[in-house]
């Protein structure tokens, strides 16, 4: 029986978003990576092989700051598209790098990283406000991407 002296901790992590200023991120979720299977005939069986790579899409839930304006996304999604001018930037002006980087139990030794291409967000959730609630006030943000590197 396999046994894990010292499991890795699911909260040793950071996001950098290339050009933007550090934020803080409650959970992050990696893009699946996913290649098409394409099927081929060869006498009285199918022969698989794979196909297109795809590759979902990067969410991260954000803690909004409690000291001030925090319009670092939404100035980010004008940019990809504004409805007050009626078109968007260019793909090279607003696509970025992301990379997500995850920590040893010491929080500063990095044993994974995931670089994530050519992303751009695509989505934010609305935000909830109850006056009963003492949550943090939380933003979910979809970024789309081009392509991963994991190492």
């Amino acid at each position: 029986m396999a046994q894990i002296p010292n499991p890795r901790k699911t909260f040793n992590f950071s996001i950098a978003v290339a050009g933007l200023n550090p934020f803080l991120a409650q959970e992050v979720d990696i893009p699946d990576f996913d290649i098409d299977v394409t099927e081929h005939g060869d006498t009285n069986h199918d022969i698989k092989t794979g196909g297109r790579a795809k590759f979902g899409t990067l969410k991260i839930k954000k803690i909004s700051s409690a000291t001030g304006p925090d319009n670092w996304i939404w100035n980010w999604m004008l940019q990809v598209q504004n409805v007050f001018t009626g078109g968007g930037d260019l793909p090279s002006n607003y696509k970025r790098t992301v990379v997500v980087e995850q920590f040893l139990n010491d929080g500063v030794t990095v044993i994974n990283s995931w670089v994530f291409y050519g992303s751009w967000p695509s989505k934010i959730n609305g935000v909830s406000f109850k006056r009963t609630g003492s949550d943090n006030t939380m933003e979910d943000i979809e970024l789309q991407v081009d392509e991963p590197d994991h190492f």
